[in-house]
């Protein structure tokens, strides 16, 4: 008897190797709304300007080449196409009372969806939360108390992470941050990569 993983969703968390040498102190609350998100916080989104006073230009890019590196060989690892660029990158600031709606980081234009996505929890691990992409589709609730099971069938996901760690998805995974009031503040930098054009693969 074999159990068949049908139509699973690839999420892959890691240890970022050169976490100690990212280390942030506390920043100050700023209620700031990016443009379209509900709720307030401090973020750079789509991308972390140059004349940014929490992250200069050379540590951003020095950020974005060693998360790259190892990221690189996770996906050489499992057969993945590796040829891939930062397309987005930026940082959120998040206190108490503070978060973002459910979102997904689809563009709604094929050729310029991510073609993966990724959060690197540098300070204050408060989970991210992932909703099951077919919830809608759900016609009963499946009685499974099987750890096993329990993974496939959940309608939310909340990952056991902590600081250091890195999360990877596919642009499609609708997720959200709730901080509750007692939050500590929570630090992260998200990001899409962009496979190069030769590997990509035309559909259809």
């Amino acid at each position: 008897m074999r159990l068949h993983k049908v139509f699973f969703v690839p999420v892959f968390t890691f240890r970022f190797d050169k976490h100690d040498d990212y280390k942030f102190a506390e920043i100050d609350k700023l209620d700031h709304r990016p443009r379209g998100w509900t709720t307030p916080v401090n973020s750079t989104y789509p991308s972390i300007p140059d004349n940014d006073t929490l992250v200069s230009v050379d540590l951003r890019n020095s950020l974005m080449s060693d998360l790259k590196e190892q990221i690189k060989k996770l996906f050489y690892q499992h057969g993945i196409p590796d040829r891939f660029n930062f397309v987005d990158f930026w940082y959120n600031v998040y206190h108490e009372d503070q978060g973002q709606e459910p979102h997904t980081h689809l563009t709604g234009c094929m050729d310029l969806n991510p073609y993966w996505c990724g959060v690197y929890y540098n300070k204050g691990t408060t989970p991210t939360t992932f909703f099951r992409p077919d919830s809608n589709n759900r016609i009963h609730q499946f009685p499974y108390n099987s750890g096993d099971f329990q993974e496939y069938f959940a309608d939310t996901l909340s990952p056991n992470l902590h600081d250091g760690d890195v999360i990877l998805f596919p642009p499609y995974l609708k997720h959200c941050v709730d901080l509750p009031s007692d939050a500590k503040m929570r630090l992260t930098f998200s990001f899409n990569l962009q496979l190069h054009n030769e590997q990509r693969v035309p559909l259809g």
